[in-house]
């Protein structure tokens, strides 16, 4: 067995550790916004805190992406669960607000390189994760609703992402009506860095598919990748590149790049989560 084969296999069939970090932290974002404690810290053991208030284009663009007219892609999802809970907490509060579940826009775009970890993993776990969902008194909700909202609101694509990103911009890739211009509120990206031309190529869809100036893409990574060249420093650095360029679809856009969360347990390979933002030049 092996990690990943570069070109053949990338690895979509294993829970990478960075994917797990993604979804506590959305989950605790997500729980913050719905709290009244307005003070609290998004933090846990061994980690850096981060306070709600260096949130705030993170907390905007996730509340977006719950909402009917939401977008959120994942790129080289693998088995996709930060996806699957985007998709899970907007299908529930949709029910829960009794909305048509075929009325709403909302949309969570799953992409991996290899079409059969969709197959046998990533819709597998969104059928899960949006199985036996209830409501704030422990009802049960509409099963039927539930599924259609899932058919409604998820799309599946593999291929090579430079493929997938000229389907979007192209218009030849259906999605809903909510991703305007084929921009997302939030793009989620776990592990995509461990090479330079990974990182060229997550930089590249956060600036191509990223809403200017409010989406938020989250990219979770170790700070190093040994032996392969990639990590939170390389993708810092191919941001900047981007940003120098004066070709397009770079001209006039760069891409804010900062750490806003760390995870360090003394005795492995330091994880970083990154808050990366699509700006207008003079913004």
């Amino acid at each position: 067995t092996t990690d990943l084969i570069p070109g053949v296999y990338e690895g979509g069939l294993k829970v990478w550790e960075c994917s797990v970090d993604l979804c506590r932290f959305l989950a605790e974002v997500i729980a913050s916004v719905t709290t009244t404690d307005t003070a609290m810290d998004i933090s846990t053991t061994n980690d850096t805190k981060t306070s709600n208030a260096d949130l705030e284009f993170v907390k905007d663009a996730l509340m977006r992406s719950l909402d009917q007219n939401g977008s959120t892609m994942e790129l080289g999802c693998g088995h996709g669960l930060p996806g699957c809970l985007i998709l899970r907490e907007n299908i529930r509060r949709s029910l829960l607000k009794n909305d048509n579940p075929t009325s709403n826009n909302a949309v969570v775009f799953f992409t991996d390189f290899n079409d059969f970890v969709l197959h046998h993993a990533t819709i597998p776990n969104a059928q899960l994760n949006v199985r036996g969902l209830r409501g704030e008194n422990g009802v049960s909700l509409d099963e039927y609703g539930t599924s259609q909202a899932l058919l409604a609101r998820s799309v599946f694509a593999g291929g090579d992402w430079m493929g997938l990103s000229y389907k979007l911009s192209t218009g030849s890739l259906y999605l809903p009506t909510g991703t305007a211009n084929q921009r997302f509120d939030l793009i989620l990206a776990s592990e995509t860095t461990y090479t330079l031309e990974s990182c060229q190529d997550t930089a590249f869809l956060m600036m191509q598919h990223l809403k200017i100036s409010t989406g938020v893409g989250l990219v979770a990574t170790k700070r190093f990748y040994f032996g392969v060249g990639g990590g939170t420093d390389v993708f810092s650095e191919v941001a900047k590149t981007l940003n120098a360029s004066d070709l397009e679809p770079y001209v006039g856009l760069q891409l804010v790049v900062r750490t806003i969360k760390s995870y360090d347990t003394g005795n492995a390979n330091i994880r970083d989560l990154l808050e990366v933002r699509c700006l207008r030049k003079e913004e």
